[in-house]
Parts: C-alpha cells; sequence; structure tokens
C-alpha cells in the first residue's frame, strides 16, 4: 500500500508538469549549461550538463549522475548502444527511459513527459528534471542551478486492537533522530529527517486512543530541507521504531511493551535510539518433488524444479556448426507469474569442484534454460517477469572451469526478462532450483563434471511460491572446516552506529567492538583462533549496499572462513527505560543450548540483570551455517545499565563471561 501510495506521487508530480510540442526525431541543439547543482545539501559536479528544449539535460556515462545516483541509493542500468535506460530507487521502483519517447514507465505505470533520452552526436543525454522527479525528488530552482532532495512521500496509520502502527515511506535511504518532548502529562515524541523534504501532507489524525495527532512540518533551507513529525503521545504510552526496509519506518504505539514488537524487523535506525538488532522474515521450508542435489559450501541445497522441455529436438549438431551466441536467440521465456518480481542480490559460494550463485527473488518467477554445444558450450538462463536490482554485472566465480558468468537485465520491454549467462572453457553440468529451506533464493549450481551424455539441451523450470502449509524437513549442517576458528562480529559500525545515550556519551557501535576486542584476546589466549568481522568503525560490505547486503557480509566472513561458531555482540535498547539485563538471541533450535551456556556464563560473571534466552530471526544468525548467536549486552536505555556499560570493568566482565560460556560449550579448543 505504501509503495502504490508513493509511486502515484510521483505519477501526479510527473503528469503534472507541462508537455513540450517537440518531435522527438528532430535534432535539436544543445548547448552548455555551467548551473550548479545540490543533491541533499552536497554539490554534485557534471562536466556534460547541458540545454536543451528549455530544459536541463545531462550526458549518460556524465560521473555526476552516478554520484547523484550513489547519494540517493539509486542505481542505473544502460547498456550503450541499446534504447532503454533503466534506473532503480532504494525502494525498489523500477524506472524505465525509452530513447525517442516522451513516456517514462514507473514500475508498471506509463507517465508523460516533455521529451525523452536522445542521442546526440554519439552521446545520450536524458532529461535532469524527468529523472530527478522519476525518482521521487523534491526539485528547488534557484539563480544558477537546481538542488534535488529525497523525500517523505507517505505516512500512513494502522490502528489495531491494542496498539496505533504509524508507517513512513520516503524515496531513498531513511536516516533519522528522534526525542521526547514536552511535559509528562502531555509528552510529544518527534522523529526529525535531516535532508528530506516533505511530500505527505501536514497532519494524520490518530484517533486519540494511543496518540491525538501527527504533524508534518518542513524546516530549513530548500538546499537541505528538514521534515519533521510530532506526536502528541497520551500518558503512558509506550513508543518503538522499525525499519522495515532501506526507505521505510514504522512506528508502533502501545500501552503495553509487548505489543511493540513487529513480527518481522530488517534492521536498527542508524541513529538515537534502537529497539532490537537487524533481523530477517522467517523462512519456510520449500516443498522439494525429488531429492536435492548438494554442493559442498553450505548445507541448503536447491531443490530441483528445472525439468526438461517437453518434446525437446536435439539441435546440437546445428548449434556446433553455428554456435549462435545467447543474445541472438530468438527463445522467449516460458508464461510467469505476475506481477513483476526482482532480483534483490547475488551471491556465490566457492568450493574446489563447483561454485553456487543464489539469487535473492521477491517472489516465485518461471525460467527457461538452454545449453550450448561444443565447442561453445554456454549456458545460459532467462528469468521472464523479472527484474535485475542494480546494474548488469559479471559475477566472480572461482572454478577454473568457468570463464565468465554475467547476468544483466536481457529485456524490459515487451517483457522484462534477466538473462545470465555461463561462458566455460569446457562442457559443465549445471543445476537449477529453488534452494530448501530459503524461499524466494533461486540456487545455480555450477559443477567442474560434464553433463551427462543424454542430458538436454534445454528446458524450462519455476521457483514456487511459500507453501503456507509446509512439510517439515531436516536440515543437515555441515561440519566446520576450521574447528579452532570462532567469529566474533561486533554489531552495527560506519555510517550506522546503532543505538545512542547521548547523556552517557555511549554509542552501540563503539560499545560492541571494544567488547569484541576484549573477547577476541580472552579467547586467543586460550588457544582459539579469532577473526573480527570488522575491528575499526565502519561497515562490514558496502557502504551504499542495503541492510541485508551489510549483513550478508558479515555471514560470508563466517561462512566463507568455515568456523566453527559464530558470535554477534549487540548491546539493546528502548524507548522506554524500564527494560534492561543481558539477552542471548538464536535461531535453529540446535543453537539453544549454545544460547543458553553463554547467557549464563555471561550473566554469572558481570552482574547484569539475566533477561533469558530468546528465539529470533536475525539475520546474522539465520543466515550464517554455524552454530550461531546474538548477545545483547544490557539496555543503553536504561539508566543503571548505561552505568555500568560505561564502565571499562564492566567491558571487561562481559568479554570474560562470553568467554567462559564458549569454553563451557565446547570445552576448549582442539589440541594441535
Amino acid at each position: 500500500m505504501m509503495r502504490c501510495v508513493a509511486r502515484l506521487l510521483v505519477c501526479f508530480l510527473l503528469s503534472a508538469w507541462p508537455l513540450g510540442a517537440v518531435a522527438q526525431g528532430i535534432a535539436t541543439p544543445v548547448t552548455r549549461l555551467n548551473d550548479q547543482i545540490f543533491v541533499s545539501g552536497r554539490e554534485v559536479r557534471f562536466e556534460q550538463l547541458a540545454m536543451s528544449r528549455g530544459q536541463p539535460v545531462v550526458g549518460i556515462d556524465d560521473s555526476g549522475v552516478a554520484n547523484l545516483l550513489q547519494i540517493i541509493g539509486a542505481k542505473m542500468q544502460y547498456e550503450p548502444g541499446t534504447r532503454f535506460v533503466v534506473f532503480t530507487r532504494a525502494d525498489g521502483t523500477l524506472i524505465s527511459f525509452t530513447v525517442g519517447s516522451n513516456a517514462v514507465s514507473v514500475d508498471d505505470t506509463s507517465i508523460a513527459i516533455p521529451f525523452g533520452p536522445f542521442y546526440e552526436d554519439g552521446q545520450l543525454y536524458v532529461p535532469l528534471l524527468g529523472l530527478s522527479h522519476a525518482l521521487g525528488l523534491f526539485v528547488h530552482r534557484f539563480r544558477g542551478g537546481y538542488a534535488f532532495a529525497p523525500q517523505i512521500v507517505a505516512v500512513q496509520r494502522h490502528v489495531g486492537q491494542r496498539r496505533t502502527v504509524i508507517e513512513i515511506q520516503a524515496t531513498a535511504p531513511l536516516a533519522w533522530r528522534s526525542a521526547y518532548d514536552g511535559s509528562p502529562k502531555h509528552p510529544t515524541f518527534t522523529i526529525t529527517f535531516p535532508g528530506f523534504a516533505n511530500a505527505a501532507g501536514s497532519t494524520v489524525d490518530l484517533g486519540g486512543r494511543e496518540a491525538r495527532k501527527l504533524v508534518i512540518q518542513r524546516f530549513g533551507p530548500p538546499g537541505f530541507p528538514i521534515t519533521n513529525l510530532s506526536i502528541d503521545v497520551m500518558r503512558g504510552i509506550k513508543l518503538a521504531a522499525h525499519r522495515t526496509g532501506s526507505t521505510s519506518l514504522d512506528l508502533v504505539l502501545a500501552r503495553n511493551e509487548h505489543d511493540l514488537a513487529l513480527n518481522t524487523v530488517l534492521a536498527t535506525p542508524s541513529v538515537q535510539v534502537s529497539t532490537t538488532p537487524r533481523s530477517a522474515p522467517s523462512l519456510v521450508p520449500t516443498q522439494a518433488p525429488t531429492p536435492a542435489p548438494t554442493v559442498t559450501p553450505q548445507a541448503s541445497a536447491p531443490v530441483p524444479t528445472a525439468v526438461p522441455a517437453p518434446e525437446v529436438t536435439d539441435n546440437s549438431g546445428a548449434i556446433a556448426s553455428g554456435s549462435p551466441s545467447p543474445e541472438a536467440s530468438g527463445a522467449s521465456p516460458s508464461p510467469s507469474p505476475s506481477p513483476l518480481e526482482k532480483i534483490m542480490d547475488v551471491s556465490v559460494i566457492d568450493s574446489a569442484d563447483a561454485s553456487r550463485i543464489t539469487l535473492s527473488l521477491t517472489g516465485p518467477v518461471s525460467f527457461e534454460w538452454h545449453r550450448l554445444a561444443e565447442p561453445d558450450n554456454r549456458f545460459w538462463i532467462d528469468i521472464s517477469q523479472a527484474a535485475l536490482i542494480g546494474p548488469a554485472r559479471e559475477i566472480t566465480v572461482k572454478l577454473a572451469t568457468v570463464r565468465s558468468v554475467k547476468i544483466s537485465q536481457h529485456q524490459v520491454l515487451p517483457d522484462h526478462v534477466v538473462r545470465l549467462i555461463i561462458d566455460p572453457s569446457q562442457p559443465v553440468d549445471v543445476s537449477i532450483g529453488a534452494i530448501e529451506g530459503a524461499p524466494n533464493q533461486l540456487g545455480i549450481d555450477i559443477h567442474a563434471r560434464p553433463p551427462p551424455e543424454d542430458a538436454p539441451s534445454s528446458g524450462v523450470g519455476v521457483l514456487p511460491a511459500v507453501s503456507q502449509s509446509p512439510q517439515p524437513r531436516v536440515a543437515v549442517t555441515a561440519g566446520p572446516s576450521h574447528p579452532n576458528l570462532i567469529v566474533i562480529d561486533p554489531g552495527h559500525g560506519g555510517n550506522d552506529p546503532g543505538a545512542i545515550n547521548q547523556q552517557y556519551g555511549l554509542v552501540e557501535s563503539h560499545l560492541t567492538l571494544a567488547i569484541a576486542q576484549r573477547l577476541k584476546t580472552n579467547l586467543e589466549r586460550a588457544g582459539w583462533h579469532v577473526v573480527l568481522t570488522r575491528d575499526g568503525d565502519y561497515e562490514v560490505g558496502d557502504p551504499n549496499g542495503n541492510d541485508d547486503q551489510e549483513l550478508q557480509a558479515r555471514c560470508d566472513v563466517a561462512n566463507a572462513s568455515g568456523a566453527r561458531l559464530f558470535i554477534s555482540v549487540h548491546i539493546n535498547s528502548s524507548f522506554s527505560s524500564g527494560p534492561s539485563g543481558l539477552t542471548t538471541y538464536f535461531w535453529r533450535p540446535s543453537d539453544r543450548t549454545l544460547a543458553q551456556v553463554i547467557q549464563n556464563a555471561t550473566a554469572r560473571a558481570s552482574g547484569a540483570g539475566d533477561a533469558g534466552v530468546k528465539r529470533e530471526n536475525f539475520y546474522v544468525i539465520h543466515h550464517t551455517v554455524m552454530p550461531s548467536v546474538l548477545i545483547e549486552n544490557a539496555y543503553l536505555s536504561n539508566w543503571h545499565d548505561a552505568t555500568l556499560l560505561a564502565q571499562p570493568a564492566f567491558l571487561d566482565r562481559l568479554a570474560a563471561g562470553i568467554a567462559q560460556g564458549i569454553k563451557d560449550y565446547t570445552g576448549g579448543p582442539p589440541a594441535p
């Protein structure tokens, strides 16, 4: 619903733009423009900024375009010589421009703009204002330039039986700060979004049970607007903020603290107060019609859903003589589900004789695959009704028999088709299918061995929808390749500080690193080898990536190392000052014992309150393959716990307790 509101707003902005009566086929002079461009308060320099048809335009390969997109978390895909330019907003909205057309596609809606992209002297230009509006940016014209800023595009309330949820949607990754104001009898909760303009209206009636009214105001200069949300909260009401996506936030108001939790919490905000560490939605095992092929790097193997196409004609002789490229194939993907599904992430796990490529999608898709005969040997997969988030790119695999793997948005019109091409140096066997226990993940296993002699040359398959009542499956966990290695993950870091207690000057990312470094020292003294996912104040993954990419990067460190244990260190926080103590979380039932042993030892050593062991679907303890736990070491929002966290001696005791718990669970490192 929020995405629909945001899309309608963009469509309104574009449709309200006056159209020019300019013929698309007539060459128009392009004159250089020396205007300044600011994005979220930062000046972005363009080398190919020009004026055409009374509007600013910019060369598509201008570094300024890349910098603009980076600031707002958007991505572009463009292949030189083609007619399409595709942008993906941070919220996943797909924007498609067509050369020579004054219609821009925003997801499934086509909107008219004054003119579309055009070539001039071999350079492709795009209209800057048309692009900025499609990206959902606020545009301010000033003498000598333009200022652009992302926007808060929707604020909606949902009233339940025991709580009110306020959904906030923006067009770029959100950062915010929050505070309580007013008197105890008439409290006001304020949340501020620096660098965001307001396109969501001025007030929202909250009904009067948990809160009376929400007021939205914009402050600051046009070049760096600030949107402020003020909520008149009823006395005794608690409030929690949950990041539900990089561009979305849910505020939950309830009288009972138990009702503040959401079923799915993807991340903690990189702001003043966070309620929980990042986590991912619960995954339901996928039904497997046949036994799954295995790949050494990870326990969950693809469930074969790619089957030979009926009555496939063996045309290997013709292919060998002509060796057509996959791009030249006229084959169309088989019919696929609707609506358009998105490929959000591409990851690789390598072993000695196989590589697995995992495509993480938003829902079920169908696909078609083809294998070329020798001497070509290429293999390609067309995924229909799918959109690739991000640009076309080469995927690095370490299999010696594979020269390259590429993925791209092969088609946008008339159908969206994503193509993945495997170019081996000799025949390789490829298996495609859903990954068991990981819904909406398509696994592509490339084996060094050649395919069977009777292997078909093409086929079709589906990544099925998640079963609503799946049968339980037994997961087989691979043993550690380095049983004397422990990976410690200091939570947050870089542009995500986690929770902050300003009164005591405490920052979660600093505390988690301090505890992790102490724990590393203790474990190494005991004979363990230890790896930290970070040893400074920085992101583990791409600083411009989304939350899941950052979390997956931490999991990749552990999974690739073959560690025996994965320990994620966090500090808890709440909008209420009441909660306190330590909590250890686990996801797999087999990890409960590890969590309980560490919880017992840490509570005993530190003297902090014991808040128990809980099962929670946090991303890093779900997507690591070894026994994994996440430890919330006291509450920054509780004055007593914060006083303890400000003392280095308390951090020493926490680290010593975790180390003792690891010893109690493992018995110590194996003998050399």
